[in-house]
């Protein structure tokens, strides 16, 4: 059945808006999956209409355009992401689709028409055959990640249904606003919010919980968006609130197109990406300008519908879905005309993806392209082991660190049901043929709720893992204290350093000059997250005592805290004292050389610690050390730049702590030699090395070759 057919009888009855509507809702059903070319499938969130979400509105028209083009078109939902289905094209409209779950042989395409930010955030861009981006700014943000092919490919309006009344004689005095964008740390719709409550502004939304009193007398229904027309062609302006991401990235929604196509002037709040696509449109930039702005053209309609009217002859010439259809079409013609090397076909699951806080995830998995493979966060981890455990290939899932599978569990009965979920979850994945990595970071989490509940998951990991990835051997022999490991299955990779990770180009000088420091002060650093098991409440204690005999000795500190009493008061600890300089707070990557910079010590005060990644960090800044006499530093302890201090003894930190700088800050020579030895250190373990290591290790696994040699061997 084509797009829209309906019988004789039927078609007399319905408008052509009504017809549109019905094909839309035929696509939604999966009644257009089939057609005379390609099958196409996109993935999105929901397929519910009532309640569209970008990507699903990017994909229905697009996809509708498609199939009146005869391509066979199918939309996909989240929960059924799993199940997949065949395809010829197949196209993630949101960034967390997984394109390990494409059919094999499809091109696989990744659409980034909004929210560029995020699709760069991803470590498996160099897994798509193509991306498509919704503006030549969001391209250029792409162009410095591991994307292959880029493509523009804006969103657009179907003409259709987005079109002026017929005859469009009543005059439109509305001004309408579709849908409030949430934000994370922002205000709902703040411009919006405080428009003067004179003009004459409505907005169609939910309410919200944390949505202002203002905001809320404005609010009218939410509009379904095959409805929107009904409010957008009564309309004679459109204000639309873009969110800080689409002021960035340069994408403009189809909304625009649409409120455009309907005859209603739309008003942005940013005029980059309406440039970009062609579009000179009325901008504000504060809740005054914007109310101003509205009484201004409100005051002269045919000023209104003279911008419109040029407006609505150029979307209709070069920004309609049917456009758009054609533009892909030439999109995968070229890109499969030109592709060269097919991009890695084979995923690499790991959880969970700490990548933010700590690039050591991206660094491990930075060599898997060689072995045609890539990298994919699992943000449920249960979920995706009972997905996976009934896909055609379960593929290799790699576990770090375990903290948000049971640590976020309210009690000890929730821990225990956590626990046999992830059991069962993980059984049926290794039953039906899924592989399992265990990297061992920790054998517990550090700050373990349910230390018998996580107890018996380390051991479930350590079971049932195909391979335990251990960090250094003494990770694996400490280990080995507390679990349950089979030699065989424990393979040493060891943690690299993070030279040529971050910036590294400020001078000692500067870096001082920017905290208020000056040549001659002696200056630790403590840098990490701030946890209790990070000792940084005895490191205060020592400090000032120190700090009594050396009026030129100061502390940094600075880190993301942990939301608990005992960290506040840590922070008011240190805002109290005049010789410590804190920053609470998550550290920019092009900020640590400024804080690393500045020190003459790095200082780990912690009491336990099974393996670093400050350490290698302070290493890799070339700073000497004063860290626990504990876990994979104690095969440090011979190092020139190294100092260890036993973890249960305070007085023990407070003695190395004063003999490290008599002899590794006091003596200038000495000095310079701890800072050569521990950039040596840094740069004798690469990340690139590293990589390579992961990558020879993890390639028999993807293949299935290390089960026919197991096999082979007997």
């Amino acid at each position: 059945m084509s797009p829209g057919s309906t019988s004789p009888h039927d078609a007399e009855e319905l408008s052509s808006v009504d017809r549109r509507r019905a094909a839309y809702r035929q696509l939604i059903d999966g009644e257009l999956a089939t057609g005379d070319s390609e099958r196409v499938l996109f993935f999105v969130h929901s397929v519910d209409l009532r309640h569209a979400t970008p990507d699903l509105i990017a994909a229905a028209g697009l996809g509708l355009a498609l199939a009146d083009r005869g391509y066979g078109v199918r939309l996909v939902p989240r929960h059924r992401w799993h199940l997949g289905g065949a395809a010829d094209i197949w196209i993630a409209t949101t960034p967390d689709a997984d394109p390990s779950q494409a059919p094999a042989g499809a091109w696989r395409m990744a659409w980034a028409h909004s929210d560029v930010e995020a699709w760069a955030e991803l470590d498996h861009l160099m897994a798509y055959d193509q991306v498509l981006v919704g503006s030549e700014v969001g391209r250029s943000l792409l162009s410095t990640t591991s994307a292959g092919r880029l493509d523009v490919l804006r969103n657009a309006a179907d003409t259709e249904l987005f079109a002026p009344r017929e005859p469009d004689t009543e005059a439109r005095d509305g001004v309408a606003s579709l849908g409030v964008y949430v934000e994370r740390g922002r205000a709902i719709q703040p411009l919006i919010n405080d428009v003067r409550f004179t003009v004459p502004l409505t907005v169609y939304a939910e309410p919200q919980r944390n949505m202002r009193s203002s905001l809320l007398g404005r609010l009218e229904e939410p509009i379904a968006w095959l409805r929107a027309p009904e409010v957008l062609t009564r309309s004679a302006l459109t204000v639309i609130e873009l969110p800080s991401t689409a002021v960035g990235d340069a994408t403009m929604p189809a909304h625009f197109f649409e409120s455009i196509a309907c005859g209603s002037l739309p008003i942005v709040n940013s005029r980059l990406g309406a440039t970009e696509a062609g579009l000179e449109v009325p901008t504000y930039t504060t809740s005054e300008g914007l109310g101003d702005l509205i009484t201004s053209l409100l005051a002269d309609p045919e000023e209104i519908g003279s911008l419109v009217a040029d407006l609505r002859e150029r979307v209709a010439r070069e920004h309609t879905w049917d456009l758009r259809a054609r533009e892909l079409e030439d999109c995968v013609a070229t890109g499969r005309r030109d592709q060269s090397t097919p991009p890695p076909q084979r995923a690499l699951h790991y959880f969970p993806d700490y990548n933010r806080a700590n690039p050591y995830q991206g660094m491990l998995f930075a060599g898997l392209g060689s072995v045609d493979a890539y990298p994919k966060a699992v943000s449920d981890v249960i979920e995706h082991l009972e997905n996976r455990s009934v896909a055609s290939v379960p593929g290799i899932l790699n576990i770090h660190w375990t903290t948000p599978i049971l640590q976020y569990a309210t009690g000890p009965f929730r821990a225990a049901i956590e626990l046999d979920r992830f059991s069962a979850a993980l059984h049926k994945f290794r039953t039906a043929g899924g592989r399992l990595v265990w990297t061992l970071h920790n054998v517990l989490p550090h700050e373990a709720r349910h230390v018998w509940a996580e107890t018996q998951l380390a051991q479930l990991l350590a079971d049932r893992a195909d391979a335990i990835h251990a960090l250094s051997e003494i990770t694996a022999r400490q280990a080995s204290e507390v679990l349950r490991l089979d030699p065989r299955r424990v393979v040493v990779i060891e943690h690299s350093s993070y030279v040529g990770q971050y910036p590294d180009w400020i001078s000692r000088d500067a870096a001082r000059a920017q905290l208020g420091l000056s040549s001659q002060d002696k200056v630790l650093v403590a840098l990490g997250g701030i946890r209790p098991y990070k000792g940084l409440g005895r490191l205060l204690d020592v400090f000032h005592e120190l700090a009594e005999e050396d009026a030129s000795l100061h502390l940094l500190v600075a880190g993301k805290p942990a939301a608990n009493e005992e960290t506040a008061g840590l922070q008011r600890r240190c805002e109290q004292s005049s010789r410590v300089l804190s920053e609470f707070s998550h550290v920019p990557d092009d900020q640590l050389q400024v804080w690393f910079g500045a020190a003459d010590l790095a200082v780990l005060p912690y009491s336990r610690i099974l393996n670093s990644g400050v350490f290698w960090l302070a290493q890799t800044f070339g700073l000497p050390i004063v860290g626990p006499r504990t876990g994979a530093l104690l095969d440090l302890a011979d190092e020139p730049h190294v100092r260890l201090f036993n973890p249960r003894d305070d007085r023990s930190l407070k003695e190395t702590l004063r003999s490290t700088i008599s002899e590794l800050v006091d003596d200038p020579e000495r000095a310079r030699a701890a800072h050569a030895s521990s950039l040596d250190a840094a740069r004798s373990r690469p990340p690139q090395r590293m990589a390579k290591d992961f990558a020879t290790f993890i390639e028999p696994m993807l293949t299935g070759q290390d089960r026919a040699s197991r096999r082979a061997a007997g």
